[in-house]
């Protein structure tokens, strides 16, 4: 059984810059100059650890992934 994601809410700033709120942070071990990977879908913005995906995963089943997961976020 997966763990219940983590939800938060944020603002984007003048500059563009998000923060990622510090809960969420600490859970997932993002420190200073922690590298992501930004995904976009058609509604949704997907950060994931570049060590993470690096050398396992496919640009098209990354993508695949973050739709399955937007689609649970968003049907429960």
């Amino acid at each position: 059984m997966t763990e219940d994601p983590l939800i938060d809410v944020t603002r984007v700033s003048d500059k563009g810059q998000v923060v990622i709120p510090k809960e969420i942070r600490d859970k997932l071990g993002f420190k200073e100059g922690t590298r992501l990977i930004v995904v976009a879908t058609e509604d949704a913005v997907v950060l994931q650890r570049i060590e993470a995906v690096a050398g396992k995963i496919r640009v098209r089943e990354l993508m695949e992934r973050i739709k399955s997961i937007t689609s649970k976020l968003r049907f429960g």
